[in-house]
């Protein structure tokens, strides 16, 4: 497990903790939620722009708990990466084109005892698009891309080899009927 996924579930597992043990002490009557003078109140302020007092202190483990679980929540979403734009054109084929991206070989030998150590360094400088459709060879063609352009313009048109002719119908090899054959409705009589 990534050391970030860690770091969040060690988070929101804190929060969960605050917030059950804050409810345990105050079950147990360590903490009230009773207001207590101003004298005793709970202040906090920050470069003076947040202040928040409270005359239930008990109130702080809920909030630091929640703090703990909000964090956890925000940096546990996916980042959004930016879709990547192909186009360009595909010439004399009626077949629908399938283009798959990926990038470059990223190659780690193994060692001569079998044992594979090593380690990839990804980077998508430079992309393979790998051009297949049926009945045709599959061509691939690498792109130098560009993170701030988020496209790849294909400036040739793309031209697949057929791999195989169409095979045209032939009546050469059709023999006729002799002798005309039952309705279907009628019944079956096997080798009469």
């Amino acid at each position: 497990m990534p050391v970030n996924e860690i770091a969040i579930l060690t988070a929101a597992f804190s929060g969960f903790c605050m917030v059950i043990g804050g409810m345990l002490l105050i079950w147990k009557g360590a903490i009230t939620l009773a207001g207590t003078d101003s004298t005793k109140a709970l202040s906090i302020e920050w470069k003076q722009d947040l202040k928040l007092s409270t005359q239930a202190p008990g109130i702080a483990f809920f909030l630091v708990g929640l703090i703990f679980t909000s964090v956890a929540i925000y940096f546990s979403k996916p980042e959004q990466t930016d879709p990547i734009y192909i186009s360009g054109k595909i010439e004399n084929i009626s077949e629908q084109v399938t283009v798959t991206a990926m990038p470059l070989n990223w190659v780690v030998k193994s060692g001569t005892n079998g044992k594979i150590e090593g380690k990839f360094s990804p980077d998508i400088e430079i992309l393979a698009l790998r051009f297949t459709a049926p009945g045709y060879n599959e061509e691939v063609h690498p792109h130098k891309f560009s993170d701030s352009s988020h496209k790849i313009t294909l400036t040739k048109p793309i031209q697949l080899i057929k791999a195989i002719d169409e095979i045209k119908p032939s009546n050469a090899n059709i023999i006729p009927i002799p002798k005309n054959l039952p309705p279907l409705t009628s019944v079956p009589s096997f080798g009469t």
